[in-house]
């Protein structure tokens, strides 16, 4: 059961003033004190400091004058201070004329500070997700000082345990690859020289088994995929590339987080309407990603990528050391962020995922009903559907459609569930689940194949997304995240939220009461100009509330 608050780290929470001023009273209260005099006895009389700081420190005001307000517009906008420039010139006018706001809006800077601002509202870091097993696969033993390259598990293939090849050269002759037999009874091979797919024009040494380039064996085995690693005539393939290496995979996570940020800063940098978050199929690869699309996306970890949501043969050739970004189209199930890998991995069940768009994009956490829940001991309590059991119902009945919109894209991953090949109900996995026989980890991983209660029999074979998922809310499995981002537009729900966050975000504080009627008029101005985040920045910024020092 997930019944979740809002997140901390998500919470703009109130301050007693926005913090580009609090530097502002930080540094007349420190110039204040540096001009106080120094008293050895205590003989001065207690207003010295404070006529010393009316010296120094400007009268307090109601609002902002131009000088404050061209900091904070720098500071918020830009991320820096203003040039001595844009105060010379200000010097000369009346106010902060709107060219400059304008100027500001159209920055490099501004793109960079909603990306950070994004940042906060997507938790894209995805560091830590597990989508190779590197036991499995490319390791590094030192012998000598000198490092040699190797896979552990189908080392047993070849050298009949988890032991790396000899630390001398190979001999092969004709294809075939000689090797010892020592005294335990393994196999030693020796080591060849290979130019690794991440640093063209290097050499490494690899293990000769290891460093076997054909595609197919004398068995027909396809070395690309996951039958390699049962196969001894199966290696890493040319310039290792079926082999990941862990020293290069943060330069898969890192491409991944980057690419939602590359789609943000796309939408704000072109001024496109902000809905694209949402509902656009153009995505970005760099050469890592392409790399692990063609070659990798196959291995087995924590977390699995397959089956993959983009047609490899439609991917850019580039190599893998160009790590600046390229536009690709997606099919027209995806839904923007919502279902890029970074937002699939970080987040990883269909109830984390739509939890995370409600607080984050439509301002509605999901909370527990007043007063807590239930006993456990409780009768309703036992009731296996969440939408009506009690006290889970409270957040459930909403979550859990809204859940049903990732569907068909993979738990614990980032694959896509084509109807074609995972239908609402799978014959083999029906049967595995009805008659006592095993079930294939495809059935287990996607399907229901086991019920605790008489009300969950009804949904054996069927896909999970569906399990007690009621016929009005069906579609929301097939036409995915894009349909929820849709209707939660036309419903006004997501223009209201991002019109509330970006105020909350410039102002430094949540809105009180007495704002809520001009937050109403920011959505609605923000409708207006075709889901302009430009403009929409633009009319906090130059509201008499953000003006305003309290």
């Amino acid at each position: 059961m997930e019944l979740r608050a809002r997140a901390p780290s998500g919470l703009i929470r109130p301050r007693p003033w926005p913090w580009r001023h609090g530097l502002a009273l930080v540094g007349c209260v420190a110039s204040a004190l540096a001009a106080a005099p120094a008293h050895a006895g205590g003989d001065s009389g207690p207003g010295d400091g404070l006529n010393n700081a009316d010296l120094i420190c400007r009268p307090d005001q109601p609002e902002l004058d131009k000088y404050g307000y061209l900091r904070a517009l720098s500071l918020d906008l830009r991320g820096t201070t203003p040039s001595l420039d844009e105060l010379a010139a200000l010097d000369r006018g009346a106010d902060v004329p709107a060219s400059l706001v304008d100027q500001y809006l159209g920055s490099e800077e501004f793109v960079g500070q909603v990306v950070r601002r994004h940042r906060e509202l997507l938790w894209n870091n995805v560091a830590n997700a597990d989508l190779i097993n590197f036991q499995a696969f490319l390791g590094t033993y030192y012998s000598g000082g000198r490092a040699l390259y190797w896979r552990s598990t189908p080392a047993r293939l070849y050298r009949g345990s988890d032991v790396p090849c000899d630390d001398t050269p190979a001999s092969i002759q004709n294809g075939v690859i000689a090797y010892r037999t020592d005294d335990k009874g393994y196999k030693r091979e020796g080591w060849v020289e290979v130019h690794p797919y991440w640093a063209p024009g290097t050499t490494i040494r690899v293990c000769a088994f290891d460093a076997q380039a054909a595609r197919f064996t004398s068995m027909g085995t396809d070395c690309a995929t996951l039958d390699a690693y049962s196969d001894p005539q199966c290696g890493c393939g040319p310039d290792l590339r079926w082999c990941a290496v862990y020293e290069r995979y943060q330069d898969l996570l890192g491409a991944f987080a980057e690419e939602v940020e590359q789609r943000i800063a796309a939408v704000v940098r072109g001024d496109r309407p902000y809905t694209e978050l949402f509902t656009g199929t153009t995505a970005y690869v760099n050469g890592p990603m392409v790399h692990f699309y063609r070659h990798q996306a196959q291995l087995p970890g924590q977390l699995s990528m397959t089956p993959l949501a983009l047609a490899v043969d439609r991917l850019p050739e580039i190599p893998y050391t160009r790590k600046e970004f390229v536009a690709v189209d997606l099919p027209a199930e995806h839904g923007g962020v919502l279902t890029s890998p970074a937002y699939l991995l970080r987040f990883q069940t269909y109830r984390a995922r739509a939890n995370r768009f409600f607080d984050a994009f439509l301002c509605q956490p999901f909370q527990p009903p007043p007063g807590g829940l239930p006993s456990p001991s409780d009768a309703c309590s036992a009731e296996p559907d969440l939408q009506n059991r009690c006290g889970c119902k409270f957040c459930h009945s909403l979550l859990e459609p809204a859940g049903a919109h990732w569907g068909r894209w993979s738990g614990a991953g980032a694959g896509y569930l084509d109807p074609a090949q995972y239908p609402r109900v799978r014959p083999d996995c029906l049967e595995c689940a009805t008659t006592g026989r095993q079930c294939t980890q495809d059935c287990r991983a996607r399907y229901v194949t086991h019920a605790l209660t008489e009300k969950e029999k009804p949904y054996l074979g069927t896909l999970d997304a569906y399990f007690f998922l009621r016929p009005e809310h069906e579609v929301n499995v097939e036409q995915g995240p894009r349909l929820l981002a849709l209707s939660a537009i036309v419903d006004n729900r997501l223009p209201s939220c991002t019109a509330r966050r970006a105020a909350e975000w410039l102002l430094g504080r949540e809105l009180a009461s007495e704002e809520q009627a001009w937050a109403a008029q920011l959505a609605r101005d923000f409708v207006a100009s075709g889901y302009s985040y430009r403009r929409l920045v633009r009319a906090v910024v130059s509201s008499g509330a953000y003006r305003r020092v309290r």
